[in-house]
Formats: C-alpha cells, structure tokens, sequence
C-alpha cells in the first residue's frame, strides 16, 4: 500500500514537472548556462536589446523576471500571488542562441534577475543592473483595457453565452484591482441585438466603477440601434448631459470623459457609425465626428488623451497586414476587414494621430492574442518610430484568436483564453500589463511602458 502511493505522487511530481508547475533548481544545473542582456538605452525599466544564452544543451531556453532571490517573478493584487510569464525565449545552437526584446517591453517592478529555464528546470541566471531596475513612483490612477466582448457569440458553457463568463470574470480581476474605470473599444455584440446590450447593462451594474465603451462594426452593422445603446450602454453619460465629467459631442453618441481622479487626462470613445470596409467609398466615421475629434485633441494637447474606437489601422507605409492590430503568416493568413486605406475618414483620422502624439489610440477588432507579436512585432504596440500617437491593440476578452506561422486557418479560443490589459499611470510612465484572465496570469511579453 505505501509503495503504491509513493508511486502515484512519483507520476504526479513527474506531470507537474513537464507540465511546468513545480520548478527544480538542482546543483550544477543552475549554472549550465550564462545569460548575456545588452540593453539598446540606459532607460528605466526598458527591457529593450539582445538576451544571449550560452549553453552546452541545445533547445528552447525561456526568459522569466527573477526576484533578488533568483524566484521567478509574480505580482500582489488584492492579496493575491499572480505569476509573471517568460517574456521571452532563446533558441540555442551550437552553443550559443540570442533573442530580440521589443523597445516597449517593460521591466516590471521588483524584478532584480534575468533566469533562462529549459522545460521546468532553472539553468541560468543574470542580475539586471540597477540602473535599469524599474522604480515606477507613486500609482496616480489605474484603468482596464477590454475589447471584443461579443455576447451571444460563442457557447461551450452550461449558461448558454460564454461572454458572459468571461467578461465578469475580467471585470472582476479589475475590480480586486482597485481600477478608477474600464475602458472597452467595442464590439459588445455579435450582431446588434437587443439582448447583447442587455447583457452587458446587467453585469456592469454589478460593479462600483463606470464601465463605457464605443460601438465596434458589430454593434452598428445591422438595424438602428442608437435606441438601445442609449438605454443599456453608457446609460449614466446619456441621461445625464449636464454631468461636469463628461463632454458629449453633437451626435448625442461620442464622449469625453475626465474623471477628477483622472489627473487632467481624457478618455475620448468615438463611436463607429457603419460597417464598412474594403471599397473605395467606404466609411467608418462621419466628417461631424472628426471635427469634434480634433477640437478635443487641439483642446487636450497638454494631457494624456486615451483614445477609444474599435477597428485598427494600416502600419506607416499604408500596409494593413503588418501595422499595429495585425499579422500575415508564412500561408497569407491576415485579418481583411481593416480600415480602407486611402477614404476620406481614414486619411484624417490619420492624419491627427500623427498630428498629436499625446493620444494613446486602443483598438480591437482583430481579436488577434498578445501571442502574435511572434509573428510582427508591432501587433501589440507601436508608435511607428515615434512618428505617430501610440497605438495599442487589445484582444478579445472572450475570445482571442490565434494563428501559427505555418497554419492555414486562425482559430478561436473561446472558453481557453480571455485577455485585456491592466493599464497603470505614474508621473512619467503609463505601465499596461497584459492580463490572461482564465488562471490570471501576468504576461511579461505584452507588458509594455509608454513614457509621458
């Protein structure tokens, strides 16, 4: 009897191990390899450059945040552990294997080592130099990035709509997070009924902090739906047009919100008015609506302005399979419905990003994971060299996609993945930590800086 349990907790241990739940660190394993990071600034807690890894086993060696301690990194929130994930990982050769780290990718705070771990084994470990180490300061506020909520879309779950799950479920990761709002870009339903906006009231009363959105090409592609969006979405910036915290544009639908714990910066949702893509013709905004637009970015251009509106744009080249929100893999495997380069409405909207780099622009749409950067780097973020307001895409809380370099079809991974941002704002950073709400986990390869 004892030698038989003694066996079970042998496979068990042995699963854990494979399954990377219990991490070893034995003697002479520790040391077997060396870890090179040439940082490409002498900027705080930019994790930007080139990790090396020298090591007398080949194979796919992975990049974790260490504490002092050389323990892979986690988080507290609300009192609870969340564990950090690689940020990146090395392929090693003959020897020698090295990787590149996005510019954006952020050092997040209290880590003080760089551990490179084969499978569930520690092999090597670096101390990041305290020069580099990030000291964010004082938290002045904090807010949720959402996209792509998508009632009565997808269904594994004994409740008939797994957006409801999954959506929850985010909000109430950010409500243990102690957020001032969550901000979301869109696409609340599947095809604007009733039923998907209802939904959406019911869970966010649930909640203490606003919860607001734009309308995505989902949500407007159908019948008119002004009625009912006024009624269940943002019902508290409609019924109350004399509010001090809200600037509401002419069409009674696009918004300004300044939250006095919001330190002077806006948050501006531009609601899409047409779903309408790849034709010469079409449009997404109206001209009334940019006109509004620039009024508040020329008004706020002192201020950090977070700009809300769903569908993505082409990269600075008028390319939009490799810009911010998207991909093309090895098999021509891309997201088509992408703002139509060169219509009016694009051309400015455009035009004012570029004009006003104080914007930070988050869209969705795509649905595309954080996982894609592997495939463009600039999925997740950019501001193309500077050149631009930054854009950021967030995938879909309830169901990102995901593609392989060499697949022929994207796949949907409702119920599996559900994903967002965690944005927190300093003095002279805005810290967005990318969230997998399903088992919470911090991923270090979408936790990104932006510095003010």
């Amino acid at each position: 009897m004892t030698r038989s349990i003694s066996r079970f907790y042998t496979i068990i241990f042995a699963l854990l191990v494979m399954l990377g739940a219990v991490s070893l660190s034995l003697p002479g394993i520790q040391s077997s390899a060396k870890i090179d990071y040439s940082f490409s600034d002498d900027q705080n807690g930019c994790a930007g450059g080139t990790v090396t890894v020298n090591a007398s086993l080949p194979g796919e060696y992975k990049l974790y945040w260490g504490d002092a301690n050389g323990n892979r990194l986690t988080a507290e929130e609300a009192g609870e552990e969340i564990p950090y994930t690689e940020f990146g990982a090395v392929t090693v050769s003959k020897g020698e294997g090295s990787t590149s780290i996005y510019e954006y990718t952020a050092i997040p705070e209290g880590a003080r080592t760089v551990l490179a771990y084969q499978g569930a084994f520690k092999k090597g470990q670096a101390d990041i130099p305290a020069e580099k180490q990030t000291v964010n300061g004082d938290l002045l506020y904090s807010f949720g990035a959402l996209s792509d909520v998508h009632f009565n879309r997808y269904n594994l779950s004994l409740t008939g709509d797994d957006a409801c799950l999954a959506f929850r479920n985010a909000l109430e990761f950010m409500d243990k997070s102690d957020v001032s709002l969550v901000a979301i870009s869109g696409d609340i339903s599947t095809k604007a009924e009733e039923d998907s906006f209802r939904k959406f009231s019911d869970i966010v009363s649930d909640f203490d902090f606003p919860v607001y959105s734009c309308t995505g090409n989902h949500d407007v592609g159908y019948d008119d739906i002004w009625d009912q969006w006024h009624e269940y979405v943002n019902p508290d910036v409609y019924a109350n047009p004399g509010r001090t915290d809200i600037e509401l544009a002419e069409n009674g639908v696009d918004f300004l919100y300044k939250g006095d714990d919001l330190r002077g910066d806006v948050f501006i949702f531009l609601s899409q008015r047409y779903w309408d893509y790849n034709r010469p013709e079409s449009r997404l905004l109206e001209d009334a609506q940019l006109d509004w637009l620039e009024e508040k970015f020329e008004q706020y251009r002192d201020r950090t302005v977070y700009l809300y509106f769903h569908t993505f744009m082409a990269d600075d080249n008028n390319d939009p399979t490799m810009g911010e929100g998207n991909l093309i893999n090895n098999k021509g495997v891309t997201y088509d419905l992408t703002y139509t380069v060169g219509t009016a409405d694009e051309v400015r909207l455009k035009a004012l990003l570029k004009e006003y780099k104080n914007v930070v622009f988050f869209n969705g749409h795509s649905h595309w994971d954080f996982d894609s950067y592997t495939m463009n780097e600039q999925t997740n973020i950019t501001s193309y060299g500077g050149n631009y307001a930054t854009f950021v895409h967030i995938p879909s809380v309830s169901s990102p996609r995901s593609v392989g370099p060499n697949d022929k079809d994207r796949s949907e991974r409702y119920m599996r993945s559900s994903q967002g941002y965690l944005v927190k704002v300093y003095a002279d950073k805005i810290v967005l930590t990318g969230v997998e709400f399903w088992g919470t986990r911090y991923l270090s390869y979408a936790t990104f800086h932006i510095y003010r």
